[in-house]
């Protein structure tokens, strides 16, 4: 035998759950040829795997890299982790399709204000030409695209690093069809019309719809409508992912609905007659309030697989994927001012900020908005004990790094506000990070079999950043989610081959993906090669755009997207079709 490229004295751990085992791979043109003892074998190029494990290249289960994936179409920061495949179109955000209007989708924030400026909640739907202008300008790419045929067509002319598996969403078919007349339930036209962009997405060969009802324009839609979209990718073969209602629109305080937005999406599955649902970034269905101790969060994640437990039942094909850290993904806030965002934005600068804040009666304005709950992201009314929630990692008085804002307001005998106005003056450039710790529920829920893992970011370099407020950065996710996962959570908590198999064979299955996802004879050439000991996550809330470390070798559809640890630019991924 002879082969393209031959992977020999590796620990082969095939996805399928099955104990690792000394075997080969070899792999022709864009398939694996064989697996076993190839030892008499040939081939172009050898690959020594000796003390490291091959694995089938990793799924992100929920992604939004196809946001992003024409600006940054090498996707390294995916490759790092050993990523080749992921799901995206999430939270009801997809890049098509495209009539007069766009919906942003969280990564424009170095623009959107030059288009679409506000001082309190953003207006996340504007004008399609002047995004379009914008994206030139800011970004070099054009949106040359309208349906979802012509997306994955200018994606596949572009080509990636990694392979996209998209679906199509419903805040994006939303947006397309009722523009910024979006604050209402749909008519019965309107429904019909956005049936037809979801069959024209279905026929392109979307994987199937997302929702996103804690986010405009979805928050708004009525269930009648949210059933006859579903029903509709159900009926092209379409899977239904959703964002659950969990908090409700994020403005103001929110109207907390939390399990019962699970009870939600399980009931629009029974009456679209769909039978497959993916529950995104799984949450325990209850809040506790204040610091519940570990078992009241354990029993709060117990009790909502139970309720998913009652769907499944009842004849539903379930699954979920979790974000393998208690804090998001998307984006990471690293100053101190940025949860103050629409003051700071008023300012234009940390320094204009800091200075605003000798004014008491800005103070005053500011402490009247946050603690009538009319800010969302500071909520005194929602989250009672969001001050616990911030932890000072750099100032100039050097004592307070590692403590609470909580705990700083304590000592000082003031609340937690007026610390933080003064922790301001005094250093504009304090910087935060959540608190460490914590993931009771995340462990729950990572040991149930129908666990997949999302990390739930975009494709991004080492470069990217807010460079207007608030300032933020990647996720740490972004560069470093999955080898977190692996080391905090499926190592330790499953082993190593079903750790493996939650991040390919399963979330291939899910999808429908017969042919990736497992080192198989006929199956696709994703194939990642590492040491598990130095296979890491270098990302942090500081300083989130450290790429990982440990892939040695990665192919994406039988090319080489990583050799002996050096990207190869050779963007061989492709966006698939189901």
């Amino acid at each position: 035998m002879e082969f393209d490229v031959l992977i020999e004295n590796g620990e082969i751990v095939d996805g399928t759950s099955g104990d690792a085992r000394r075997e080969d791979v070899g792999i022709t043109g864009k398939k694996i040829a064989a697996v076993g003892d190839l030892s008499t074998a040939a081939a172009a190029e050898t690959v020594d795997a000796a003390g490291m494990v091959v694995t089938p290249g990793f799924i992100d289960m929920h992604s939004h890299a196809d946001s992003t994936a024409a600006v940054y179409p090498s996707t390294e920061n995916f490759l790092a982790q050993g990523i080749t495949t992921a799901v995206t179109g999430n939270c009801g955000f997809s890049p098509a399709p495209l009539t007069d209007y766009y919906a942003a989708g969280f990564w424009e924030w170095n623009w959107w204000e030059k288009i679409n400026p506000r001082k309190y909640d953003a207006e996340p739907i504007a004008d399609l030409q002047p995004v379009r202008e914008a994206m030139r300008e800011h970004e070099g790419i054009d949106l040359s695209w309208d349906t979802f045929a012509s997306f994955i067509t200018f994606m596949n002319q572009l080509g990636t690093g990694i392979n996209i598996a998209p679906l199509v969403g419903h805040n994006t078919i939303r947006t397309a069809v009722m523009g910024h007349d979006y604050r209402r339930e749909a008519d019965d036209a309107e429904i019909s019309r956005m049936k037809q962009w979801v069959r024209e997405a279905m026929e392109a060969g979307a994987f199937g719809i997302s929702n996103g009802l804690d986010y405009a324009p979805g928050a708004f839609a009525g269930e009648d409508e949210l059933v006859e979209v579903v029903r509709q990718a159900s009926e092209g073969g379409g899977l239904f992912a959703t964002h659950w209602r969990r908090t409700g629109l994020r403005e103001k305080t929110g109207s907390p609905v939390m399990g019962l937005g699970l009870k939600e999406a399980i009931r629009i599955c029974r009456r679209a007659e769909a039978d497959r649902l993916q529950v995104s970034h799984l949450l325990p269905g209850y809040s506790v309030f204040p610091s519940p101790p570990q078992r009241l969060i354990k029993a709060a994640a117990e009790l909502t697989i139970e309720m998913l437990q009652e769907g499944i039942e009842d004849g539903l094909d379930i699954h979920w994927d979790v974000i393998p850290n208690t804090t998001g993904g998307v984006i990471s806030a690293r100053y101190l001012a940025a949860p103050l965002n629409p003051w700071l934005k008023q300012a234009g600068t940390l320094e204009g900020f800091s200075r605003n804040l000798r004014a008491p009666d800005l103070r005053e304005e500011i402490r009247e908005f946050i603690e009538a709950g009319r800010w969302y992201s500071l909520n005194p009314v929602s989250n009672p004990g969001w001050a616990s929630g911030i932890i000072i990692s750099h100032h100039t008085a050097e004592d307070l790094a590692g403590s609470s804002l909580q705990e700083i307001a304590d000592d000082r005998g003031e609340d937690p506000l007026s610390t933080m106005f003064s922790l301001l003056q005094q250093d504009p450039y304090t910087c935060c990070r959540p608190p460490s710790g914590g993931g009771e529920a995340l462990q729950v829920f990572v040991q149930h079999p129908k666990t997949t893992v999302g990390l739930d970011t975009f494709a991004f370099d080492t470069s990217y950043e807010v460079t207007v407020p608030p300032y933020y950065l990647p996720h740490p996710n972004t560069f470093g989610g999955m080898p977190r996962f692996f080391n905090q959570l499926g190592i330790p908590l499953l082993g190593l081959p079903e750790a493996v198999h939650r991040v390919t064979r399963l979330p291939a299955a899910i999808l429908g993906l017969d042919d990736r996802g497992q080192l198989r004879e006929g199956f696709c050439a994703d194939i990642a090669v590492f040491d598990p000991d130095s296979y890491k996550s270098c990302a942090d809330h500081e300083e989130p755009r450290r790429l990982a470390t440990g892939i040695s070798y990665l192919l994406v559809n039988g090319e080489f997207a990583v050799h002996d640890g050096e990207f190869t630019e050779s963007r061989s991924g492709r966006t698939l079709t189901r």
